[in-house]
């Protein structure tokens, strides 16, 4: 029996740091710039990799683009790139501690940055980007650590 609860849940978050993602763009300033709809989808890729395939992130990362002032189909591109590679070394990241897990989406947020703002010719300096996803790879840890604190909570609803 599949559970539809998990995928609304899922869903459901995906949407909401969608929105927190949309509005704070517009209202903070570029050097504390978190990528919430990025930090959730790479927490539910590597907890549930059958759940999010890489269509659902490319309408993910077109409706950031749609929504941002972003060129059409970056986002939705290195997205798609991103849940390819996520889901083909699966069985590789989901060994790693928790350090390796920080500096390897230190790594990915920090190239995904890099490439966003190059094709959007947005002016902006390495160090300033590498202290942004160092940030954003810390914020992935809260999140990480509260959804398992969730999921202890509620794990009779979350049940395969």
């Amino acid at each position: 029996m599949k559970n539809y609860f998990l995928k609304l849940y899922i869903y459901l978050t995906l949407i909401i740091s969608l929105f927190l993602q949309i509005i704070l763009t517009k209202s903070s300033n570029s050097n504390l710039h978190i990528s919430w709809l990025l930090l959730i989808l790479i927490y539910w890729l590597l907890k549930y990799p059958y759940i999010i395939n890489i269509i659902t992130s490319f309408f993910i990362g077109l409706s950031i683009d749609l929504f941002t002032n972003s060129i059409l189909g970056v986002h939705s591109l290195l997205l798609s790139i991103l849940t390819y590679f996520l889901l083909s070394n699966y069985k590789l990241i989901i060994k790693f501690n928790i350090i390796y897990k920080i500096l390897f989406i230190t790594c990915i947020l920090y190239i995904f940055n890099i490439i966003i703002y190059s094709v959007n010719n947005i002016e902006f300096t390495y160090q300033n980007l590498f202290s942004r996803s160092i940030l954003n790879s810390f914020i992935w840890v809260i999140i990480y650590f509260l959804s398992k604190k969730i999921y202890c909570i509620f794990k009779y609803f979350f049940k395969k």
